[in-house]
């Protein structure tokens, strides 16, 4: 999906009313356009990034995402001089496309689309285990489109959006007549714009660089998917590599994990093309980077050898939180990686380079995040590498559950419980090694005081990956998320290799927050009840819902017996109509509402956590993640719901908040509004 559709907000007074009110907002000091419409992001840009707008407090903070940044004009000529700057102190681009912005350029072997009023229907996955429907305005079909349906020109779409603003400003004219004229009387100065940067996102970035504290390029979309040009890649990202931002603290380039997010081949951060950059910079404390695209695979010169080795030891002692992925594997991540293909050989050998090149000698790294495609055993060696630093934050986050399979191999034991489950990734599963584990707990381990870290790789028989965190982080960890759900626990249906699997968890004293993904067990008579399991959680937050009331009304009695006048009567009892027994409504009263969830996620979860950790005021914050959604014959929306719970001591639910999926209001701003380096 493209979102520079010119068919969204087309009406000049929309755009004017909107010009208006950035001349008002004389207080914002942060921007966050996500999944803005193309007209509105360019006044929104133009308008806040004009220095002589009237103001009180500066613009210090922008967040784009899912937006379109090309084309953006503005009415003054500043922005392209040479001491023109933004003045912003953080930018954050997210699910970005930088590719060419012309419909001849792109691919057309790709399903491309835009929202549109007046446009074909088409079915969009809600965020929250469903579809919606919309129109949209699509440039290039996908290929088993029906070919006798016809497109709507550009022409008739726009002509359509023109009847609607007439019939919504007719209502408006109506209700408030004085709006109008306002409108007429304050134009939106379209004749004075000048043509806008040709590289909006450089452009921006460049013109910040006396005051941007923090960089965060997060799904950036370098080119289509099956498209190998990188041009446009290289261009942009030499020229980020050439700016020099005196006060940055804050440098992250972001979930690379897809053909389409990932950097082009030769690009490396301590090696050639950034080398320089990471020289420069020397506030860095927040780093965030592709694993394998630290180092390169081939051996370095002297010379860059030497200047890497200066720009880890001055790393060693400054940098404070680590943030590296890699490509998700679809079906899973391995144990071990032992690919024989070349890329797999180069990829496995820039990742070691990193751990024992540069993870190895950091000293002050506070909060390390590992996502996508990394093998366990190389998670492992990270966590070994970073012995002497006081992790506090701890998240894992991939396909299958980071710290071990409790399904089985190939997922056979969660068939015994969902005959019906069929996924392809089940099939990658590799089986825990039940007596190794048993082995080593019996056996005990322990970490010397004079540790030396010498990696190794594979994995034997041998203590459960969580043994091995708690061994070198249990005493400083405060925040532990372990999320993956091909191989998670089973809610109320542990396997037997899951308590083995979790039992470490009872040395993190210091722990107050934990995430874990469940699987959540959805099937009932041969039929899975993922979407009306969701609707009920939708429901407890709707008050038209709760307000309702299913009464069965009473059966009409049946005419009354003559009673001799000297006999008292007796009046039976008014029958009632029997109801239905309805076993489906008693299973989701009982196993799926959110108080029936949290408290199977606290008799799961409750056992393994350290009594002093629950014991301390508000217990042991836990988030119970399920992945569930809409299953039909030609599609599936799955989507991410979490519980929140506080459990105490005795393993006592404190409350919960939830289930809520990602995009729920008050969980999103939240998170927005929380969100580390903005």
């Amino acid at each position: 999906m493209y979102f520079d559709s010119e068919n969204l907000s087309q009406d000049n007074r929309i755009q004017t009313l909107l010009w208006l009110a950035v001349r008002n907002l004389v207080n914002v000091h942060t921007l966050r356009i996500i999944y803005g419409h193309y007209n509105l992001t360019r006044i929104l840009l133009a308008a806040f990034l004009d220095r002589r707008r009237p103001q009180r407090v500066s613009l210090r903070k922008l967040w784009v995402e899912s937006s379109c940044l090309s084309g953006f004009g503005t009415n003054y000529n500043d922005l392209l001089s040479p001491e023109y700057a933004t003045g912003l102190e953080s930018v954050r681009i997210r699910r970005l496309r930088v590719e060419p912005e012309e419909t001849t350029a792109r691919s057309k072997a790709q399903f491309e689309y835009k929202l549109a009023r007046g446009g074909r229907h088409l079915a969009m996955h809600n965020a929250a285990g469903g579809f919606l429907y919309t129109t949209v305005d699509i440039h290039t079909p996908p290929p088993r489109m029906t070919p006798a349906i016809v497109l709507p020109t550009p022409a008739e779409l726009r002509a359509k959006a023109d009847a609607y603003d007439t019939l919504i400003w007719d209502r408006l004219n109506f209700d408030g007549p004085e709006i109008q004229p306002y409108v007429d009387s304050n134009q939106f100065p379209y004749p004075n714009l000048k043509s806008g940067p040709t590289n909006p996102m450089m452009n921006i970035i460049g013109k910040s660089w006396s005051t941007l504290t923090s960089l965060n390029l997060d799904w950036i979309l370098w080119r289509q998917n099956g498209s190998s040009n990188d041009t446009i890649a290289i261009s942009d990202l030499q020229q980020l590599s050439q700016l020099r931002f005196p006060n940055l603290r804050s440098f992250q380039l972001r979930n690379a994990v897809v053909p389409e997010t990932g950097l082009p081949e030769g690009v490396f951060l301590l090696e050639d093309m950034f080398l320089s950059f990471m020289e420069a910079h020397t506030k860095i404390q927040c780093l965030a980077w592709p694993l394998d695209r630290f180092y390169s695979h081939l051996k370095p010169s002297p010379d860059v050898l030497v200047r890497t080795r200066v720009v880890v030891a001055h790393l060693r002692n400054v940098l404070v939180e680590l943030r590296l992925d890699s490509f998700y594997s679809a079906n899973g991540e391995m144990n071990t990686d032992d690919g024989r293909e070349p890329h797999e050989r180069e990829e496995r050998i820039r990742r070691r380079r990193f751990i024992s090149d540069f993870a190895a000698h950091m000293r002050k790294i506070e909060q390390l995040k590992l996502e996508g495609g990394i093998p366990r055993d190389e998670k492992r060696e990270l966590v070994r590498a970073l012995h002497y630093c006081r992790l506090k934050k701890l998240v894992l986050i991939g396909v299958t559950f980071p710290v071990g399979n409790t399904w089985g191999a190939r997922g056979v034991d969660l068939k015994q419980h969902d005959p019906n489950h069929a996924s392809d990734a089940t099939h990658q599963l590799e089986e825990e090694d039940f007596d190794g584990i048993l082995a080593s707990y019996k056996n005990g381990t322990v970490v010397s005081d004079d540790f030396m870290f010498e990696p190794y790789y594979g994995w034997r028989a041998e203590a459960p990956f969580m043994q091995f965190i708690a061994l070198h982080h249990a005493q400083t960890i405060e925040e532990l998320k372990l999320c993956g759900y091909n191989g998670s626990p089973i809610l109320s249906c542990l396997t037997p290799i899951t308590t083995p699997l979790l039992y470490p968890l009872r040395h993190f004293d210091n722990l107050k927050q934990l995430v874990l993904s469940f699987w959540l067990l959805t099937s009932f008579e041969d039929q899975y009840r993922d979407t009306e399991i969701i609707q009920s959680w939708m429901d407890t937050r709707s008050p038209a819902s709760t307000a309702l009331v299913v009464v069965t009304p009473p059966a009409t009695p049946s005419s009354a017996p003559p009673v001799d006048p000297a006999m008292m009567p007796r009046f039976p009892s008014q029958p009632s109509r029997q109801q239905n027994f309805n076993r489906w409504a008693v299973m989701l009263k009982t196993r799926f509402t959110p108080s029936a969830l949290a408290y199977r996620v606290a008799e799961d979860v409750a056992p393994h956590l350290s009594e002093v950790a629950k014991a301390r005021p508000g217990g042991v914050r836990v988030r119970a993640s399920f992945c569930l959604g809409t299953r039909e014959e030609m599609r599936s929306a799955n989507d991410i719901f979490d519980l929140d719970i506080r459990i105490g001591r005795q393993g006592k639910v404190l409350e919960f908040v939830g289930p809520r999926e990602e995009v729920e209001k008050g969980r999103y701003w939240q998170k927005l509004e929380n969100r580390r380096w903005f």
